[in-house]
């Protein structure tokens, strides 16, 4: 199973992207399609046995996330 970690834009899902892939961890960026209240977010997509992982890896980071979750 996957997770979607919605971050703020296009610039922080590329960035998170490359944070995630220098870590080892493969990820898969999209427009999120959940709901219209999100707007432009995007979504990172990651296997949910490394979202704890990935969110550590994003925060420190520096990427702006909106803090919702969700199953794919």
């Amino acid at each position: 199973m996957q997770k979607c970690i919605l971050v703020k834009s296009v610039t922080h899902a590329q960035k998170a992207r490359d944070l995630l892939s220098a870590k080892g961890i493969s990820s898969y960026i999209s427009k999120q399609n959940f709901s219209k209240a999100h707007g432009c977010s995007w979504c990172v997509k990651v296997n949910s046995l490394y979202t704890d992982k990935s969110i550590e890896i994003l925060n420190e980071g520096g990427v702006r996330m909106t803090g919702d979750i969700f199953d794919v």
